[in-house]
């Protein structure tokens, strides 16, 4: 059995499998209750490395309070707040910015556009808007009585720089607001005053419309000037000019240099296109034989070229060649080489090759006449094209002046010219310049304030309160180690869950220890049985007789698991022993009320019959066999032969036998215990065990090699077990406990009478 374990490993990302067939484990049917991401398949148990829903659900129960805590503190400031906050007033005026200034007589030479063409062109305008030079200007337009009233509301108030002073209020307060896909801006001030913050918005407004305008009138006027000063300018080098040439024609006779150039200009014309004709002509002859060189180089065929192939001569052999070679090859399989006929065609293939050659040789040598002529020419033209061009540039060196000047005096005519009418259209416009933007609608006092906004404070007090308590509860939950869920046992352990056991109070620890035999709580009762269930379930550990039960740390409930346990096997018919294999602090015999004076420690040591120191039926089918007090040595003992082969024995006389056993992480009595046993299961108290140390001794387990069957995460809290069982809590399933409540707490009381009051034989007898 042990050398089919697969064992699992620690990590999260790696998970472990374990043999489970069945893939069901009691009541949690393969998904472990609240669970529902931690289930296995047909091929064994998988461990899952992702938390799920429920997950995160039982951080959140567990530490509501930090939540509502959290979200009362925010909640409560967002209110005070609100209602704490000076109501002020927001007034918007609207503009409509103009695509194309208004002018009547705006055209495209205009110096200072007011246009909006584009993104920029609107930007910029909001820009000036937002400018300080507009803020300075609204502050100047306000009435001594208008600012008094303005800045009453910030008497008290101060900066860093000092007293608040009304450009810092208009700037802070006022709001520019483009409205999208369209040229209208709203502009919005804000101020305790519903009537002020009108009067300043209109302000805006007005302001940005005559600084436009302002700007756009001196820009022009600046430019008129402009434009006058460079026409003198301009007017003054345009004279000189047309003096220098009238002068230069009466001295170099300017009208019989044009007439020669224009001769000298056809007859240039002329030699190039001679000139081009015969450097074609060249290129291709010295092609040509540039390949006739390369292939003669390379030892090739020249009929191999196509000018060289297409010669007839050369084509006509070719084809004699060809001929001559197929005639051979055909008859070659008739006749051998010295047949006569062969001879004949090989002669005839010889004489066929030796005129190929000597065709071939004849167009190479017209090829090369052609190349040698045509190189010729070309060297010819090319010399009469640069006698004639060198006679050209002497003429036309006799006008370079003339030309020069008289291009210079065309283009400063030309641009008086254009000055003069700029300057014309921009003195018309001055005086018909029209603003670029207009009011649409004129700021009014508002009615009703615009802050504090009431109901989106309060929404966003309630979200930010839910927000803040949310992180604080999941930081809180992942900064604590202390394993409290499956994902933790599951994803990080790398255990498969069993069982999820209730926090069981105001009972003593006998009480507990039968739970199972009294129904003290049914819940517990049921827990117990659902483990049972993935026991026999599970092709791993149906058959399995020997069962260790252990922890990680002291108090995690091993022993209340393992006498419960026990109690669950007996009750479904198996002859059961409960081993207390904890040598150094026993405690089974003192949870169940049996005697404790002899027992394991007195069997190994004194040699007792092993009949003489098991407590019989201390439950119908069940058995104790208790420790016998505290051991001195307790590892010698567990590995003695006698206690091997007691173990042997007992396994042919009981079905199942639990035994109790210490806790890894304090002595290592628990690995010596585990060669005798079939399997482990291991016992997890919630919210006590730190992740880590757990993970460090269920590694222990499976270095040993021995399955264990699963983990059982003891004393749930109270605020989470409704949660784990709350598919038990259903009215649906109340019948299925018990008859009645007042039944249910007349038999508990009973049972924890019993049990406080009358000897064990009794106890048993009941």
């Amino acid at each position: 059995m042990k050398n089919d374990y697969v064992r699992g490993g620690p990590d999260p990302n790696v998970g472990g499998r374990y043999g489970y067939g069945s893939g069901n484990y009691g009541y949690f049917g393969g998904n472990y209750g609240p669970y529902g991401s931690y289930g296995s398949n047909s091929s064994g148990y998988s461990s899952i490395s992702h938390r799920s829903i429920s997950d995160y659900i039982l951080m959140l129960r567990e530490r509501v309070w930090y939540l509502v805590v959290a979200f009362f503190i925010i909640f409560s400031g967002s209110i005070l707040y609100t209602f704490n906050k000076t109501k002020v007033y927001t007034a918007y005026v609207s503009v409509q910015l103009l695509r194309d200034d208004p002018s009547a007589m705006r055209d495209e030479s205009e110096m200072e556009p007011n246009q909006i063409l584009s993104a920029e062109d609107l930007n910029t305008q909001i820009s000036v808007l937002e400018s300080l030079s507009i803020i300075q200007a609204v502050e100047r337009r306000l009435q001594d009585e208008e600012r008094a009233r303005f800045m009453a509301p910030y008497v008290d108030a101060f900066s860093l720089a000092g007293p608040l002073t009304p450009v810092e209020m208009l700037a802070k307060n006022r709001r520019v607001i483009p409205r999208r896909m369209s040229l209208m801006v709203n502009i919005g001030f804000t101020h305790p005053d519903p009537i002020i913050a009108a009067r300043v918005a209109n302000l805006f407004a007005d302001e940005f419309i005559a600084y436009n305008l302002t700007k756009s009138v001196d820009a022009s006027m600046d430019a008129v000037e402009d434009l006058r000063i460079r026409a003198d300018q301009q007017r003054q080098r345009v004279e000189e000019l047309e003096l220098k040439l009238a002068e230069y024609r009466e001295e170099h006779n300017a009208v019989s240099l044009d007439q020669q150039e224009n001769i000298a200009n056809e007859q240039l014309m002329t030699l190039n296109a001679i000139k081009s004709g015969n450097k074609n002509l060249f290129d291709a002859q010295e092609t040509q034989w540039n390949l006739i060189e390369s292939y003669r180089r390379d030892d090739r065929d020249l009929w191999e070229l196509s000018f060289i192939a297409d010669q007839s001569r050369v084509a006509f052999m070719l084809q004699e060649v060809s001929k001559t070679k197929i005639e051979i090859s055909s008859l070659g399989k008739r006749y051998r080489a010295k047949h006569p006929v062969m001879i004949q065609l090989l002669q005839r293939l010889q004489e066929s090759e030796i005129e190929l050659s000597e065709a071939v040789t004849n167009s190479t040598d017209k090829i090369y006449a052609s190349y040698i002529e045509a190189k010729r020419n070309f060297e010819v033209s090319s010399q009469r094209l640069a006698e004639k061009e060198n006679e050209l540039i002497q003429l036309s060196k006799t006008r370079v002046d003339y030309n020069t000047l008289f291009r210079e005096f065309e283009v400063q005519q030309g641009f008086l010219t254009a000055i003069v009418s700029r300057m014309t259209m921009q003195k018309a416009q001055i005086n018909l310049k029209n603003p670029n933007a207009r009011i649409v609608d004129q700021a009014l006092p508002p009615l009703r304030h615009s802050s504090p906004n009431v109901f989106l404070n309060l929404v966003f007090g309630a979200f930010g309160g839910l927000a803040s308590g949310l992180g604080l509860v999941f930081a809180i939950a992942f900064l604590d180690d202390r394993v409290k869920s499956a994902f933790d046992i599951e994803g990080t352990i790398g255990l498969p869950l069993i069982g999820v056991i209730p926090q069981i109070k105001k009972l003593d620890s006998t009480t507990k220890a039968q739970a199972v035999a009294s129904n003290v709580d049914r819940h517990v009762t049921e827990t117990f049985r659902s483990i049972h269930s993935a026991i026999r379930l599970n092709e791993e550990s149906k058959d399995a007789k020997v069962f260790l039960t252990t922890s990680t740390v002291p108090s995690e409930g091993k022993s209340f698991v393992s006498s419960n346990l026990s109690l669950t096997f007996a009750n479904n018919g198996d002859k059961t022993l409960l081993f207390d294999g904890d040598l150094r602090l026993p405690n089974i015999a003192k949870s169940l009320q049996v005697s404790n004076d002899t027992g394991l420690i007195d069997y190994i040591e004194q040699d007792l019959d092993i009949n003489s120191v098991i407590v019989n039926e201390v439950y119908p089918n069940l058995d104790v066999l208790p420790a016998g007090g505290k051991s001195k040595n307790p590892t010698q003992v567990l590995n003695s032969e006698k206690y091997s082969s007691l173990l042997r024995s007992l396994r042919e006389k009981y079905d199942r036998i639990v035994i109790d056993s210490p806790p890894l992480a304090a002595v290592s009595d628990a690995l010596n215990i585990l060669p005798h046993v079939d399997g482990v299961i291991y016992v997890i108290k919630f919210n006590t065990v730190k992740r880590k140390t757990a993970v460090i001794n269920v590694r222990r387990l499976w270095e040993s090699s021995t399955p264990v069957f699963g983990s059982v995460l003891n004393n749930v809290s109270a605020a989470l077990s409704s949660y784990y069982y709350s598919h038990y809590s259903d009215r649906s399933y109340q019948d299925y406990y018990i008859d009645n409540d007042d039944d249910f707490e007349d038999q508990l009381v009973d049972n924890i009478d019993i049990n406080d009051e009358i000897t064990p034989e009794v106890s048993r007898e009941s």
